[in-house]
């Protein structure tokens, strides 16, 4: 049965309406049978597919519901208007007992009185009826009262597995408050203690257990139409280190921050975590860990499990459904991105990400310091995934800008690891990914040096190692600039390279300052600075739009250039008054819409765009395919 498209249902149905409900009477008791089959304003299912999706049906989704596992959205859900009503139960009969803990469809003290008798809900809940607002108003109280962050990160996520809709409601009103709840730096603690607090699954867990049945395990999952997976194998979670199998926080997380900032359906959205191992000894110890108990596959055996994932997403989904890698080592993110790129639509946050945000904020931090990228030195404190990601979005940006080649745009952006500046003196004993940068200067051994010599006018941090910007360091850059840029990326807030108070007490008040973290306005000299936010989210929510809006088959480049030259021109001139280098997130989804529509342009400028034709206004176009967390009507 469930194999079958909705069209096929609603002719079993209309034939044999009567038996099925005798038959499903009869099993449930109280419960009776409902419409059939019959979906929003009476349309079937071929007229409804697509009405609100904002992206035209492809073969490949077309292929996957007939060849591959998961359940069609039956009851229409994705696809109708916020003003259309739906019916919930279109399939076979239920309860409305099962309704009000279905969280996709549940409205708690919302449904209407007629909603009540037309689905069994007449005494399963007190007389009173809530408009989606009251119950907002109520949740956030519920949320304030609440003292430690991961209680307030645990209370959402019950609500999001209770009542999908409002926690996205509350999730899109309040989302400068609640954005470091549901995400860093909150995130990284619910991680560490993630077997202890466990509740129920979310998201997809892949195991070497599951080695020549992935395909498999996909199918399991109960819905067939994937437009974004955020798939982790839990090696290096935010600051944190290997957190194994607990690092499934991390996709459910971003995924929720792709729907509320970035307007992606949440059906469409699958957090994934690969399981390999850990070599987290705290962890192989712990009663309450959720993983693998044994140390991390390498080699081969991790290589062949990852090439069979990424072949089973591309038959299950379709080659239009983006996979976004996250939060694995150094070693395996370039390996992962550079080999995938060309035959998969992959995005890694971590490098490509981290990259646009940052990008976007020293373009609109150039307006405080005047030039252009090329006129400037950087210097990054980190050469992983993160600090050489963005050297290289920037090197392009200078490239494309000045009409360099890449290798001239390189020489004015340096890198500082653990082990000092990287040099070309070293270069037979770095990565290759850290080579480009390997420029000739004598050998220097820590950052305060580095910052002496090299001159930066921008100092960017990614190592994850707390307080590693001193009062000495911030001074340096300080003589050295009038308004020097000091970009703390490193999440969580300990792992912080300095605080927003430290870089406006230690500057005097002149820094350009960002973080990775979020940190409280501060007060100096009678001056309040507001701390901009480095935050991916920034990037990723309307990018993701973008893709796929646009039907993109590959991630190039010039798209996270797009993503990031969409995010430095929303920073206006009455955000510069207040020094910020970032628009406030409360304006995120139009800021998302922007960045998709840039996104989407260059995907058809390209040729990588497969939804034609070319919608003629891309802004509108996204915000028009944008989730909203309105409750639906049922009939």
């Amino acid at each position: 049965m469930l194999g079958l498209h909705r069209s096929s249902l609603a002719r079993i149905a209309s034939a044999s309406t009567e038996a099925w409900a005798h038959r499903c009477s009869r099993r449930t008791g109280s419960a009776r049978a409902v419409q059939y089959g019959a979906m929003a304003g009476g349309r079937s299912g071929e007229e409804e597919e697509g009405r609100n999706d904002g992206v035209p049906p492809s073969s490949d989704a077309a292929m996957a519901g007939v060849a591959t596992g998961g359940v069609e959205d039956a009851y229409g859900e994705d696809h109708a208007t916020e003003d259309q009503p739906v019916t919930p139960w279109a399939v076979c009969i239920a309860s409305g007992h099962s309704l009000l803990r279905d969280p996709r469809h549940n409205k708690g003290m919302s449904f209407t009185e007629e909603e009540r008798d037309a689905h069994y809900l007449r005494g399963l809940l007190p007389p009173a009826v809530l408009p989606q607002e009251l119950q907002e108003k109520r949740l956030l109280q519920n949320v304030r009262e609440l003292e430690s962050p991961l209680h307030r990160y645990m209370f959402l996520v019950d609500l999001q597995e209770r009542n999908e809709r409002l926690f996205y409601k509350l999730m899109v009103d309040n989302v400068e408050e609640l954005l470091p709840v549901v995400y860093t730096p909150t995130v990284g603690e619910a991680c560490q203690k993630y077997g202890s607090i466990f509740r129920r699954p979310q998201g997809l867990y892949i195991s070497l257990k599951d080695k020549g049945r992935i395909l498999e395990v996909l199918r399991n999952w109960p819905e067939k139409s994937i437009q974004v997976i955020v798939v982790t194998d839990g090696e290096r979670i935010l600051g944190l280190g290997d957190l194994g199998c607990q690092g499934m926080g991390i996709p459910v997380g971003k995924l929720a921050l792709y729907t509320a900032l970035g307007g992606v359906r949440p059906s469409g959205a699958l957090p994934i975590t690969i399981d390999v191992g850990t070599n987290n000894e705290e962890l192989l110890n712990d009663e309450f860990y959720i993983g693998l108990r044994q140390r991390r596959a390498t080699g081969q055996e991790y290589t062949e499990l990852l090439d069979e994932f990424m072949a089973a997403v591309k038959q299950n989904y379709g080659s239009k459904t983006l996979v976004q890698f996250e939060d694995f080592a150094n070693h395996n993110a370039f390996t992962l991105l550079e080999k995938y790129k060309g035959t998969h639509l992959v995005f890694n946050d971590d490098i490509q990400g981290t990259a646009a945000v940052v990008l976007a904020g020293l373009i609109a931090g150039l307006k405080f310091v005047g030039g252009t990228l090329a006129d400037h030195k950087f210097l990054f404190f980190g050469a992983g995934e993160a600090g050489t990601g963005i050297a290289e979005l920037v090197a392009l940006e200078i490239s494309m800008q000045s009409h360099l080649s890449p290798e001239e745009a390189r020489k004015n952006i340096w890198l500082v690891d653990s082990k000092g500046l990287i040099v070309s003196s070293r270069k037979e004993s770095i990565q290759p990914f850290k080579k480009l940068y390997a420029h000739e200067h004598e050998p220097v051994k820590d950052l305060l040096s580095a910052i002496k010599d090299i001159k930066p006018t921008a100092l960017i941090g990614s190592a994850g190692v707390g307080q590693s910007f001193t009062k000495e360091v911030i001074e340096a850059m300080s003589l050295i600039n009038k308004r020097p840029i000091i970009l703390a990326l490193s999440n969580p807030t300990s792992k912080s390279e300095c605080t927003a108070e430290q870089a406006y007490s230690w500057s005097e008040g002149r820094a350009i300052f960002g973080s990775g973290s979020p940190f409280d306005p501060v007060k100096y000299n009678d001056k309040l600075f507001v701390p901009a936010q480095a935050n991916n989210a920034y990037i990723f929510p309307g990018f993701g739009l973008g893709v796929v809006i646009s039907g993109a088959i590959r991630v190039k480049d010039d798209m996270v250039l797009a993503a990031a030259e969409a995010l430095a021109e929303q920073v206006t001139s009455e955000h510069f008054d207040k020094g910020l280098i970032y628009p406030p997130f409360s304006s995120i989804r139009k800021i998302s819409a922007n960045i998709a529509a840039r996104v989407a342009a260059k995907a058809y400028d390209l040729g990588l765009a497969s939804h034609l034709p070319r919608p003629r206004d891309l802004v509108k176009y996204a915000e028009s395919c944008m989730y909203s967390p309105i409750y639906r009507s049922y009939k």
